[in-house]
């Protein structure tokens, strides 16, 4: 199962650039959901094995939703959970950004050929990826971006993805394309809500009124990805299945809420109503929290509603 450098080269593409067919064991499984998987991808670097989450949404992003997808990148990172986008200008850039930043691995779909990296500012950041992930496309090296090819990514986005988040999105959006092509898939989809009447948000606000999940904070994503993975699926810090405890890890970034049930939980198990009474939070939130510090790895279900606080 060579990596084909020679029909690269032939293609004029980077020699760094595998191609994989369907028959590789490389061959991403999830793209197996599709009614048309690519008979073969181009890939530059690899592609992570755990629970990936896209985060896509407009090119043109106002200033708090870019800070909103780097945060949830970066923040997803911490807990364990790989990020995946179309390497687009506005929210895909900030989310892959966000990703890097806290030294994690992020994989970016292109809607070309690697003869024509698109958009072409981002070059340097493909160029990242490629070393801290994987950049991936099923078009011909030589193939230009067209309006055609964008919609073809999306669907690859949407299949790679354990969970869709959509962070801003017009009505008429190519992030509502990976949405309804996730959802058609059985994957599920979130969406960050805007104020009624903000044209920005229209095409999340229309998601969430179909169904998908409101999204606000990391913790929301943690908790739709927790029920397609099993955390001891996830390979995170904690306890291993045998029972063996890892090295102690360094405290992931905890929101306020994580902060304070993190501190009703006492070396003992402890029943998750009882820190939810102590707490001040109704079940939802506790959960919630619960969730995103397991995903964290800093506590652990010990079943029955029972937590216990590790290291």
């Amino acid at each position: 199962m060579g990596d084909h450098d020679h029909h690269d080269d032939a293609e004029g593409s980077a020699p760094d650039t595998t191609e994989l067919a369907r028959r590789d064991p490389r061959y991403p499984p999830r793209l197996e959901l599709l009614s048309d998987p690519p008979e073969r991808i181009f890939v530059r670097g690899n592609i992570p094995d755990g629970p990936l989450v896209a985060l896509v949404g407009s090119r043109k992003v106002d200033p708090s939703a870019r800070r909103l997808a780097h945060s949830l990148g970066r923040q997803l990172t911490l807990s364990g959970v790989d990020v995946i986008s179309g390497g687009a200008h506005g929210v895909d850039t900030a989310a892959h950004e966000g990703a890097l930043a806290a030294d994690g691995r992020t994989v970016a779909v292109l809607g070309s050929g690697f003869d024509h990296l698109y958009p072409e500012a981002n070059r340097e950041l493909f160029a990242k990826l490629a070393q801290r992930g994987a950049v991936v496309s099923e078009f011909e090296p030589a193939t230009p971006p067209t309006r055609w090819t964008f919609p073809r990514r999306n669907r690859l986005v949407a299949a790679l993805a354990s969970a869709v988040i959509v962070v801003q999105a017009a009505e008429r959006s190519g992030a509502l394309i990976t949405a309804r092509i996730a959802r058609r898939l059985g994957i599920p989809v979130g969406a960050v809500p805007g104020a009624a009447g903000d044209a920005r948000y229209r095409g999340c606000n229309l998601l969430i009124r179909e169904g998908a999940t409101l999204v606000e904070e990391p913790a929301d994503v943690l908790e739709m990805v927790a029920r397609e993975h099993p955390v001891e699926q996830l390979g995170l810090p904690g306890v291993d299945s045998q029972g063996k405890e890892h090295p102690p890890v360094a405290l992931p970034e905890l929101s306020e809420r994580e902060t304070l049930v993190l501190g009703k939980l006492g070396s003992g198990p402890t029943h998750i109503d009882e820190i939810s009474a102590e707490a001040g939070l109704s079940a939802a939130e506790t959960t919630a929290a619960m969730l995103s510090l397991e995903l964290a790895g800093v506590v652990e279900d010990r079943g029955g509603k029972l937590f216990v606080r590790l290291g």
